[in-house]
């Protein structure tokens, strides 16, 4: 089952009291590679699975089957039902008829931007890179030295990948997700991203120094 991009985080934004927050995520390997990530943080699914001790899903299989449920709603689907049978508390609420289900789970954020670090003489390989988040967010890389070459530009046009110098300022916009579409691939995705979003959050409180979370600092200078 596949759904528009930004349908999933709408809804529970609407639903929630408390708005997605902006965070950045520093590192993480995604599709076999490292990149960095700005995302939205869905903070009503994040201190409910905080609660339930409830941290990243990285299940493909559930993700997928949890998708083909409405969220919140009552169904009566007896697979569902047997299927989800050993999943701990908080994803699914299970009835005692055997039958009838309610998805509780929900993205804990939806990543919007992935950034790609590269030194001039690397800079079409990270374009490369950058391009294979093509269906998944808008691409970045992020030119750690000089202007780029015309020929990266070039490259970097025809694959939609934005330009960022050292200090973030936009040489070259990026184009949004080429397919923008939700399946168990993109929540999975997601979920890695959560999941390194919540290690980094984790360190940082064991150094006692501000969380790497609500950075309203990440955002792309444009001037």
């Amino acid at each position: 089952m596949t759904l528009q991009v930004g349908a999933e985080a709408s809804r529970c934004a609407a639903r929630s009291s408390l708005s997605f927050d902006r965070v950045q995520i520093e590192l993480v390997n995604l599709l076999g590679t490292r990149v960095g990530a700005w995302a939205s943080l869905n903070r009503r699914e994040h201190e409910r699975r905080n609660r339930l001790a409830l941290g990243a899903i990285t299940d493909p299989n559930l993700l997928d089957r949890l998708l083909d449920l409405p969220l919140g709603e009552i169904v009566d689907d007896p697979v569902a039902w047997t299927e989800t049978v050993d999943q701990p508390e908080g994803i699914v609420e299970r009835s005692e008829d055997c039958c009838t289900i309610r998805r509780l789970l929900e993205p804990p954020l939806v990543v919007s931007d992935v950034f790609v670090s590269a030194q001039a003489s690397r800079a079409v390989r990270a374009v490369q890179d950058a391009s294979l988040f093509a269906s998944y967010a808008s691409r970045w890389v992020v030119m750690e030295e000089g202007p780029p070459p015309e020929y990266v530009v070039m490259e970097a046009k025809l694959c939609g990948v934005g330009l960022l110098d050292r200090e973030r300022h936009v040489l070259l916009r990026a184009e949004p997700p080429v397919v923008p579409v939700i399946d168990g691939w993109t929540w999975l995705f997601w979920e890695k991203a959560y999941r390194r979003w919540l290690k980094e959050l984790s360190l940082a409180r064991e150094m006692a120094s501000p969380a790497p979370a609500i950075d309203e600092a990440t955002e792309v200078q444009t001037d």
